[in-house]
């Protein structure tokens, strides 16, 4: 009788033929105690992506299981199919465009899980490496909490996908609103944290490759701040009346996006949206008023002290830049 999986790895894939070599390698070649899965989600790529998955497949036959789409069904729908398609205890996730740098993550994060039954989920610090200019950063600084509930989740989400692994079931199937997310990991994130903390694990095991081709990376500063509205907004219907702690956390976090945004669109003079934004914040917080929201929205002027300091602090930056281009690329 064949060993029940006790780790998917699911891993999302489009026109990644240049990085999904490594990305698949990494996990096949992680050391493990138990079976695991590699979930690969090929969303009907332009390119060689999907014969490159074919050849893995028919070289990894009991770990890979490829589900190559017939038609683009785009970010939302390709995750939740292939998160339904996964069968593990525990969920691990490598993006087609990052990969891990450590032969042992999976069986690290599975024993802590097995260990601590406490927390319902882990995830490590990684390597941001980009593309573009060949410099690299450490995620997750000296200010990082080991330990992190779901209010700390939704005030600063710290985990970066590749990094993560998480008790797969904890709420049940994927609520019906979750194709409407604009990125998947943050409620998912939420949804999962509302039952046990996430640990946080100081060791980089991997790779997030940033470049112009991901999604998040090629999103305008703009952009981004709408994506966390958004899926704000869709975690605030699932909580109300269900969790007033975490809808209220959400509540906050969502007028402040709102601001934000209202900021950002003054700054370009686009009035009319900023306008949109108010009212916003308004109907989801009604006890703000108008004059606290204009106080808000003013941009403060920063002391000169405060100045050099950005300045001094954007230099050692920049130097740290340019040496990190120096250090080779680590590969499992």
């Amino acid at each position: 009788m064949k060993e029940k999986v006790k780790v998917s790895v699911l891993m999302l894939t489009y026109n990644h033929e240049k990085y999904i070599a490594d990305a698949i390698e990494s996990v096949v070649k992680q050391k493990t105690d138990f079976p695991f899965e590699l979930v690969i989600g090929e969303d009907f790529s332009t390119d060689n992506t999907a014969n490159i998955c074919r050849e893995y497949q028919k070289k990894y036959p009991d770990i890979i299981k490829l589900n190559a789409n017939d038609k683009n069904l785009g970010l939302q729908k390709n995750f939740i199919q292939n998160y339904n398609l996964c069968s593990g205890e525990y969920m691990a996730i490598c993006e087609g465009d990052d990969f891990w740098i450590n032969k042992h993550k999976l069986q690290i994060q599975a024993d802590f899980l097995d260990q601590h039954k406490k927390y319902s989920a882990c995830f490590h610090r990684a390597l941001n490496y980009y593309q573009e200019n060949g410099s690299k950063s450490i995620s997750n600084g000296a200010y990082q909490k080991k330990v992190n509930s779901v209010i700390d989740i939704i005030t600063c989400n710290p985990i970066t996908n590749v990094t993560v692994m998480f008790r797969l079931g904890l709420f049940g199937e994927l609520p019906s609103w979750f194709n409407k997310v604009t990125s998947y990991d943050f409620a998912l994130h939420v949804l999962n944290a509302e039952h046990g903390d996430f640990y946080f694990m100081n060791k980089v095991m991997a790779v997030y490759r940033q470049h112009k081709q991901s999604i998040w990376s090629m999103a305008s500063s703009e952009k981004q701040m709408l994506i966390s509205v958004i899926n704000r907004g869709l975690l605030m219907d699932h909580y109300k009346g269900k969790n007033e702690t975490i809808f209220k956390k959400l509540t906050e976090t969502y007028s402040i996006g709102c601001i934000r945004q209202i900021q950002y669109y003054l700054s370009t003079g686009n009035e009319e949206k900023a306008l949109e934004f108010e009212e916003l914040a308004m109907q989801v917080n009604p006890s703000l008023t108008l004059e606290q929201l204009k106080e808000m929205e003013k941009i403060k002027k920063i002391p000169l002290k405060k100045k050099i300091s950005q300045y001094l602090f954007r230099l050692i930056k920049a130097i740290r830049c340019e040496i990190s281009k120096l250090i080779p690329l680590p590969k499992i």
